[in-house]
């Protein structure tokens, strides 16, 4: 997944009217692509990163525990993301092999809610609309009967528009966290209104893909507490 290097942008847009919202946090996601990423350094302007367990059916990220550690030592708000394959196995086999690597969510107050990283890098595939949104709504309910928690939901507005239909089933329970690379969030798919992390940047200065959160630390740790 491509997803804090430090930017002064103060305002989102939605698909409906603009709409000012702070944002203050800065963060980042890493992955295997990033070896040696300086989280010490990172969590001086940063605090929270999301950390690659798994994609599809059997992939384990091999530098997850070391990254999930090294973030634990730096003191970030941290938790795991799982790219989906929806073209290898049905979505709650999906979220049991991510919450069997490390994707669960635990009321520590320092671990974020796992985060399904759908439609980043590709197209719809062979799925029909009507497939693509049952096979989200089957890992959404996977994890949240394991967790008590619905995961963060990544991804594309293009994405989101052409393959679900643009629906708004999801964005009652999912927090969004949405990929688009410029100085604006651009627009918000679905029912969601606003991202509640925006990635804006591939690459950061720490080794990892830059994002930021809307809202300031106190409305980060309420994501974290439910």
């Amino acid at each position: 997944m491509k997803f804090l290097t430090h930017l002064p942008f103060l305002s989102t847009l939605t698909a409906r009217a603009p709409r000012l919202t702070p944002r203050t946090v800065q963060g980042l996601d890493i992955s295997h692509y990033q070896n040696n990423p300086n989280l010490a350094e990172a969590h001086t302007v940063g605090l929270a990163v999301y950390i690659k367990a798994t994609e599809g059916p059997t992939y384990i990220d091999p530098k997850f525990s070391s990254h999930y550690q090294d973030a634990t030592n730096a003191s970030f708000l941290r938790g795991g993301y799982h790219v989906a394959r929806l073209d290898l196995s049905p979505g709650p086999t999906q979220a049991q092999f991510f919450l069997a690597n490390g994707g669960g969510w635990a009321a520590d107050g320092k671990t974020l809610p796992g985060l399904l990283s759908v439609g980043i890098d590709g197209g719809c595939g062979d799925m029909s609309v009507d497939e693509t949104r049952a096979w989200i709504r089957g890992f959404v309910e996977e994890y949240e009967g394991a967790t008590t928690r619905s995961p963060v939901i990544g991804t594309r507005n293009e994405w989101w528009v052409e393959c679900t239909g643009n629906t708004r089933e999801f964005s009652e329970k999912s927090a969004l966290m949405l990929a688009n690379a410029g100085e604006s969030v651009g627009m918000i798919p679905g029912r969601w209104q606003f991202a509640t992390i925006w990635q804006y940047k591939e690459g950061g200065a720490w080794g990892g893909n830059s994002n930021i959160f809307s809202g300031d630390a106190e409305a980060l740790r309420k994501l974290i507490d439910g």
